[in-house]
Formats: C-alpha cells, structure tokens, sequence
C-alpha cells in the first residue's frame, strides 16, 4: 500500500469583527479548541455558522471552511458500533448523554433497516437494502454474511475503498450476521482488513461469553470468567491497535451491546437501579387510525410491564459498556499523541422499542423509535455541542468515512458525503427525505425473531412526515411537527396533493440506485 501524505496544516481566516468587549476576530492556526462554541442548530442552507456564547450574545461569523480544509485535519477515524441501541436508552445513560456536549449530533439520522445485517451492509457499502439486495439475517431468507459473499460485495466496499489508497484498516466485534456460514475456512478473514478480531460463535457473542474470536486468521476461545466479557475483550483490544498503529487508519469498533440478551459487564451491575421503560405519551397508548396489524393489541398488563422494566434496565446496565468504549478509545488515542488528529463516530445499527403503541419490545416497525438512531460526531474542527436537523442515513456513513481519509466511494453508491456539515454547517440543496425497507423477516432462531411484527414496508421520512407504505397496501401518515410521538395517523385528513406527492417521493426512492438516488431524495415534500 502506499504511504498517505503527511497531514496539512491550514489557516483559517476568521471574518473581521470587534465585540462590545473588545474581542477581536483574527486569523489563527485551526484547531478543535477554535471550533468548540456549544450549542447551535444546524440545517440543511443555514449559510455561514453562527454560536451562541452564554452570556455574550452572538459570536462573530468565521470564515466559511472548505471540505478539503476540513478533511486535512482528520487522519484517522474510530467508529463505535453498538447493537440496537436507540434515543431512548442512549439518553438513560448519563456518560453517552453527556458526550452530546462534545459533539455534532445528527438527530435525524435514519438507518436503512432496522434488522442488522441489512442496515451494516448499508453502512459497508453506502446503498439502501433494495441496492446491495441483503435482505434479512440468514441465508435462507436472502440475507447474512452469506449472501453478502455470494454476491462479491465484499471485494467493493468499505475497507477496500481505503486500503487502495494506503489507509490501514481494523475491524473488531460483531460484523454480519451467520458469519462466516459457508466459509470454507471458518478462520476467513474478508477483503480489505487489515487486522481482524471478529466473533464466529452465534448466540455466544450474544450473551458476552464462551464465544469464539477470528483473531486474523487464528481462532481463538474465551470462557466465562469476568476478564472474557466480550465487550470488554474487543475494546481492550481495540486500545493495543490505536496505540501501535500507523496513521492514517480506520478501526471499526462493533459491539454486541445492548443487543438481547443484554449482556452486563459485572462492574455495572449495581447501575441505573431506577432505569425503567421511559414513560413517553406513546407508552402502553392507543393511537388515531391504527394499521391493522397493531389494531387489535389489548393493552400491556401490570405483570408484563414490570418484566420489560427489568429488561430495559438491562438494557441501560448494558450500554454502560459503549461508554466504557469511548472512554478507552479516548486514553488510548492520547496516549498515542493522536487523539488531536482522530474524529470518533458512536452510532447504532438500528433502534429499539418496548411498550410504545401497545407493542412488546422489539425493533421491526417503521416508527422513529426503530428507525432513528443516535449519531454523533467527536474530533478536531467538529463543532461540539452542535445539532444536525437535516435528513441523514447511514447510506451516508461510508461516503463519509471515504471523503475524510482521502478516498473515493464509488459512484454507484446511494449516500451523500456529510463532511459539510461537520466542516461548516451548512449544505446547499440537500435532501429532503430518505427511507427505511423493511425487504423481509426474521424466522425463529434469528436473534431478532419477534412473533409481533409488521408486514414488509417502505416508510419514507422527512423532517415534518413519515409516510408508510405496507406490502397488504395499508398506508400510514404522520405529521412529526405536531406528532412527535408518531401516535396519530394523519392520512384519512390528509390534503390529498400532499399524499400523492409523498408517494411520488417514496416510489422513486424505492427504486433508485447510486446517482438516481441522489435527485429522488431531494424531491419536494
């Protein structure tokens, strides 16, 4: 591989402006600390950024920063997956709530599907799941690993756009489901990865112990002693890779947790005591004209309520370990003097949902609870404490990744570049929706079997509707401005020009591929 160039430096020129108090806007060397005024929103055509300074009223505007300058600040970048873990249980956490401070948070952002190996070949390959056509878990219904070797989508994604310019590249935790089924040497290390720490042993990985790890090419058993919780195994091993590793690299951190059975390091057993199902205007609700596959649930009983408390409690207890994650990322990153030169992603696969509209806790629906998910953004030149409103997908995390280490996603793929939001705020005609598929199901053995679920979908969402379209032709509206919770389906009411447009959108999203994509998501909504 060849050696990447050493990083540039650049200078920022900041727009002249005197306060009140006499602070002067001067030219000065980027830096993280230059970009760390809290709390501002961030929309799509915003113009140049603004901040607001607690107690000294606006900043004066800076000097609009280029991609290009943008990206030459960022060397490396460490991505923490985690396994189902949505707004709700995110926010119970108070380490992960607290890192919103730090970050550029998309609120927005929208998974491709809401089973996990259709939504982490999305990530891989930039494509919604009718592109990359991993429909499901498991083979036998067109998905897992299988099918995404089968297919040779392996050999153009990713890790493979990186390494062809010299990036080295890791991977550790959890990669696709029923990997590696079928492989003919189960120690099969994928294209691209430079190092490979990877779990071969479904449930074990699951449940964090007596699991088995592909440790590049080598296979290697852990037991159930409290120093083998796999969370804990792969972030320790993670720390060693930063320390050691030459720059510019790409280290995917994928967790299991909190994914069920909800896996709990022993230190955090005696957390979140009080942590319970999050008493939302949705919880145990019945909303205005219900689809009919949810229609007829009878309302959650005493004795199952306080069963999903508990299971959500572990739910918080379990995402302790995603904390846990950055916070070694972090001590690592400066003990190797490079955490001034690396931004750290902490995203989920998908969501989660318990007791909502009546429905037991699981993650197959089209509601925001399933489909939008935490995504923050932490490094140098990132604006800490800012949100990002905009529609986002995780179609957009690989083109995004690509762009910041100097590579190229190819053109084929569906998503957008974020690097002009994290480097500026602002993006000119930006789209205006994305959708979720849900393609196909999970059977029983699949860790993500549920017996309640919806039938297949397509749900656009844009910042003011989500509109679903089910396979039996029920449809569903709801307008996120005055139905944040999404309890109420709007479309008996609905201004029929409204829906039809919203259709328009959806269909032409739905069957859309690489550039195609990129005018179907800016359709007016």
């Amino acid at each position: 591989m060849t050696a990447m160039p050493p990083r540039k430096l650049w200078t920022v020129a900041v727009t002249a402006g005197v306060t009140s108090l006499g602070i002067i806007a001067a030219a000065g060397i980027f830096s993280a600390s230059a970009w760390s005024t809290p709390h501002r929103e961030i929309t799509a055509g915003n113009g140049v950024m603004t901040a607001l300074n607690p107690g000294l009223g606006p900043v004066p505007e800076q000097a609009v920063v280029t991609d290009e300058q943008f990206q030459s600040t960022i060397d490396n970048i460490v991505f923490i997956l985690a396994d189902d873990l949505d707004w709700a249980t995110f926010r119970q956490v108070p380490r992960l709530n607290a890192l919103q401070a730090k970050a550029t948070t998309f609120t927005n952002a929208t998974v491709t599907d809401s089973l996990c190996c259709p939504s982490r070949v999305s990530i891989l390959r930039g494509q919604y799941v009718h592109n990359h056509k991993v429909f499901s878990n498991e083979p036998a219904s067109g998905g897992g690993w299988p099918t995404f070797y089968r297919l040779g989508e392996e050999k153009d994604s990713l890790p493979v756009w990186l390494s062809s310019v010299g990036v080295q590249t890791a991977f550790m935790g959890k990669y696709l489901n029923a990997y590696p089924d079928g492989a003919k040497n189960p120690a099969y290390v994928p294209p691209g990865w430079d190092r490979w720490v990877v779990p071969v042993t479904q449930p074990e990985m699951y449940r964090g112990y007596g699991y088995t790890l592909n440790v590049d090419g080598t296979l290697k058993t852990y037991g159930t002693n409290s120093e083998d919780f796999l969370s804990d195994v792969l972030v320790g091993e993670a720390a060693k890779y930063i320390v050691s590793a030459r720059e510019p690299f790409y280290l995917q951190l994928s967790l299991t947790n909190p994914h069920r059975p909800f896996p709990v390091a022993t230190r955090h057993l005696a957390s979140s005591k009080s942590a319970t199902v999050p008493r939302s205007k949705g919880y145990n609700a019945t909303g205005l004209n219900e689809p009919a596959w949810r229609n007829s649930l009878p309302t959650i009983n005493p004795r199952r309520l306080a069963t999903y408390d508990r299971r959500w409690r572990e739910r918080v207890q379990s995402s302790e370990s995603i904390a846990d994650a950055y916070d070694s990322v972090v001590a690592a990153l400066a003990k190797a003097g490079k955490l001034d030169t690396t931004l750290i992603v902490i995203g989920s696969d998908n969501g989660y949902h318990a007791v909502v509209r009546r429905l037991p806790p699981g993650k197959r629906t089209p509601y925001l609870e399933d489909t939008v998910v935490p995504y923050l953004f932490i490094g140098p030149g990132v604006e800490a404490g800012a949100k990002v409103a905009s529609m986002t997908s995780t179609i957009d995390l690989g083109p995004t990744f690509a762009a910041l280490l100097n590579a190229k996603a190819p053109e084929w793929t569906d998503g957008r570049s974020l690097v002009p939001f994290l480097a500026r705020g602002t993006v000119e005609d930006w789209r205006t929706g994305v959708i979720s598929e849900s393609l196909s199901q999970a059977r029983p053995g699949d860790p993500d079997y549920e017996t309640l679920k919806p039938p297949r979908f397509t749900a656009l969402r844009t910042e003011q509707w989500v509109y679903v379209e089910y396979e039996d032709g029920t449809k569903e509206l709801y307008n996120r401005l005055t139905d944040p919770d999404e309890l109420n389906n709007v479309l008996p009411t609905a201004d029929p020009d409204l829906v039809k447009a919203l259709n328009r959108q959806l269909l032409a999203l739905r069957t859309c591929a690489g550039p195609t994509c990129r005018v179907a998501d800016s359709l007016p909504d």
